[in-house]
């Protein structure tokens, strides 16, 4: 309970960090909204791959903890820090001079003033990719030791200066989108020099990153965590780009359709934070008993915090359903938005009490056991044949209305739990190596 606790407050502070940000960012007008909306989609790309990278560095750490030897995870913790410095580093070199070609390639031809604003905005994120790379390995080795309160402060640090930041850059220099950037960028700038010097400081931690110099490549170590990381990376990012499929076709329905997604949006998200919370406790439990060869312990874990899942994704849910009538008297929407919206709300909230665990929780005790390439491909195949197919099936086969994405998304939820529970009953993730 101790590390799960922080984990779901952690999460409400990092979503809390996007409404801060759009909130503040709004009375700058329709092309800055639009603009940094823009380039967030984007960014939300870039962060799956450095939270795949270090959740195989966490899934490495915690298996050698298991094993107790700490000297070890030390040294693939070490290794973690070296490859997120350089693939985040090689990141900013590739997009930073191009960053105008590579909206014109993702976007297309948009409004010039939107475009203008975008890459102001996209101008300092990319300088900030480093950073926020090196603040999740940070924090993923902290919840490897147990210790999750560390990346809770630190995320309430990084909304605190977001937002003082925000309104200094914003609204007394005048800066507008480009002080909004800024903002985030220090806000990151700080929490990765803050983590990384708690992790090289540390007296008796099982985990510390001293002696980093010189450099000393390991290759057998990366090797196990590019086990883990790149399936992990492929898997995120496959996602995404169903996600951004499916967005299109919501915006074919009109702009009633469009808003009430985005309201249902509102309700996924934070019917999702106990969920993920958990699920990411899921890494340093489940890992640290596999590393110890002790799988009946993994499986016992495994089926408690499943259980507290339950508990929280029922309790924040229903809360969700109770408060619909009350939240939609904050959108100033049209009465057809707001049907849309209390629909797919009501259908993710509902469905997520059951469904959403198995789809998504457990896949992180397979990750941690060193199984990703299952989990990879079960979500592939869930999410382009299921959730994209049914939905685009539904909607032009059958006349199914912008409902039809919710649909679906029910249904890839019910594929994908079931192929990890038929995965991790099989016990063929017990067969799986990584160091």
């Amino acid at each position: 309970m101790r590390l799960l606790w922080p984990l779901i407050i952690d999460q409400i502070l990092i979503v809390l960090i996007g409404i801060i940000d759009t909130v503040m960012v709004a009375h700058l007008g329709d092309a800055a909204v639009g603009g940094v909306s823009l380039v967030d989609s984007i960014n939300v790309l870039v962060v799956n791959v450095f939270s795949a990278l270090t959740t195989g560095g966490a899934v490495v750490c915690s298996q050698y903890l298991g094993r107790r030897n700490p000297s070890q995870a030390s040294a693939s913790a070490k290794q973690l820090v070296y490859i997120t410095i350089l693939i985040s580093g090689a990141l900013v070199l590739l997009m930073f001079p191009g960053r105008l070609l590579v909206l014109k390639l993702i976007y297309g031809h948009i409004d010039p003033g939107i475009m203008k604003e975008a890459e102001i905005y996209f101008f300092f994120t990319i300088l900030s990719y480093p950073f926020i790379a090196l603040y999740l390995a940070g924090a993923a080795l902290f919840r490897t030791m147990g210790n999750s309160r560390v990346g809770m402060w630190i995320s309430f640090l990084i909304n605190v200066l977001n937002a003082v930041g925000n309104a200094v850059f914003i609204y007394l220099c005048g800066w507008g989108v480009a002080g909004a950037a800024a903002a985030t960028l220090i806000s990151r700038f700080v929490a990765a020099l803050v983590i990384m010097y708690l992790l090289a400081n540390l007296k008796e931690a099982p985990i510390n990153i001293r002696g980093m110099y010189p450099v000393r490549i390991l290759p057998s170590i990366i090797k196990s965590i590019l086990k883990v990381a790149v399936p992990n990376g492929i898997e995120g990012a496959t996602f995404q780009v169903g996600k951004l499929a499916l967005a299109q076709l919501v915006s074919t329905f009109g702009a009633a359709a469009i808003a009430g997604n985005a309201v249902g949006n509102i309700f996924m998200t934070m019917g999702n934070l106990p969920g993920i919370a958990i699920a990411q406790a899921m890494i340093p439990v489940v890992g640290q008993s596999v590393g110890a060869g002790d799988f009946e312990g993994a499986k016992r874990y495994t089926k408690k915090l499943m259980f507290y899942s339950y508990v929280a994704m029922i309790s924040f849910n229903t809360l969700n359903l109770l408060s619909m009538p009350l939240v939609f008297k904050l959108f100033a929407m049209s009465a057809e938005s707001l049907a849309y919206g209390r629909l797919f709300g009501t259908i993710f909230c509902t469905a997520a009490m059951v469904f959403w665990i198995p789809a998504y929780g457990l896949p992180f005790a397979l990750r941690a056991a060193g199984d990703a390439k299952y989990t990879m491909i079960v979500s592939a195949i869930a999410m382009w044949v299921v959730r994209v197919g049914v939905a685009y099936l539904l909607a032009y086969a059958f006349g199914v209305g912008a409902v039809c994405v919710w649909i679906s998304m029910v249904c890839e939820w019910l594929v994908r739990g079931g192929g990890y529970i038929a995965r991790w009953k099989s016990g063929k993730w017990q067969e799986k190596r990584i160091i």
